[in-house]
């Protein structure tokens, strides 16, 4: 019981400086809305994942302005140019289709936040930071493999920028910050949620993982909601707890 006090202890006190960054927000609202971007085509373009991913991506807007970071700026830039873009055709008898060199774009770009967020966050091993990699890496994982899913080319026009994602590699440390959570003493409500999260990362890691594997690319953007709501209440507990 004593260690568990302790752990919560540390956990609370990492909490300030785990709080979201705008970057990190804007790099969030992008994994989420590129999830729904692309349900919206795998779905046959069902309006709720039009809903969502505007909305993401207007928040993702929003965040890049809230920082006064000079480093954000070139992120600024590049989402102020791709953004715009980010809409689909209508072809006849075709339905909605996006080109091939905006999906492009928008990987690349994708990949360029991933990057950014990993040099920042890599070394930080406090259980705030851990619960926020499990959720950013689960978020990108999940808008990759809908973005591999919704195209006939799979992964045969990625670059070698794209490839510095690796999906393997990112699926291994959500499950090293896991297990290291779950070895923790946190009490036993805290370690309830992180095996729920296992269960559902366990049932989705083929889909992540491997693109060749069959995807249920409705229950994986679902599954990985769930995840994001999971963690929300984490970390809203933990504010509440911090506040008292």
């Amino acid at each position: 019981m004593f260690r568990a006090v302790i752990t919560l202890v540390l956990a609370l006190s990492s909490l300030s400086a785990n709080a979201l960054t705008p970057f990190e927000q804007h790099f969030l609202s992008v994994s989420k809305g590129m999830s729904a971007f692309y349900m919206y085509l795998l779905s046959g373009e069902d309006k709720r994942f039009k809903k969502d991913y505007e909305r993401e991506f207007d928040d993702a807007t929003a965040a890049l302005y809230q920082s006064s970071n000079p480093e954000i700026q070139p992120f600024i830039e590049k989402w102020n140019k791709l953004r715009p873009t980010l809409k689909y055709e209508n072809k006849a008898d075709m339905g909605a289709s996006i080109n091939e060199n905006i999906r492009g774009n928008f990987r690349s770009y994708v990949v360029d936040l991933y990057l950014e967020f990993t040099k920042n966050n890599q070394n930080k091993d406090d259980y705030a930071a851990r619960l926020k990699r499990i959720q950013f890496y689960s978020n990108i994982l999940t808008a990759r493999a809908l973005d591999v899913d919704s195209t006939i080319y799979g992964i045969s026009l990625f670059t070698q920028h794209d490839f510095q994602l690796n999906q393997s590699k990112v699926y291994e440390q959500i499950s090293a910050d896991l297990n290291a959570i779950e070895e923790s003493d946190l009490p036993k409500s805290a370690q309830f949620q992180i095996r729920r999260i296992q269960a559902k990362l366990k049932f989705m890691e083929a889909s992540l993982v491997d693109y060749n594997s069959q995807s249920a690319t409705y229950l994986l953007y679902q599954n990985t909601l769930s995840i994001n709501k999971i963690i929300a209440a984490q970390m809203d507990l933990l504010n509440n707890i911090a506040s008292s």
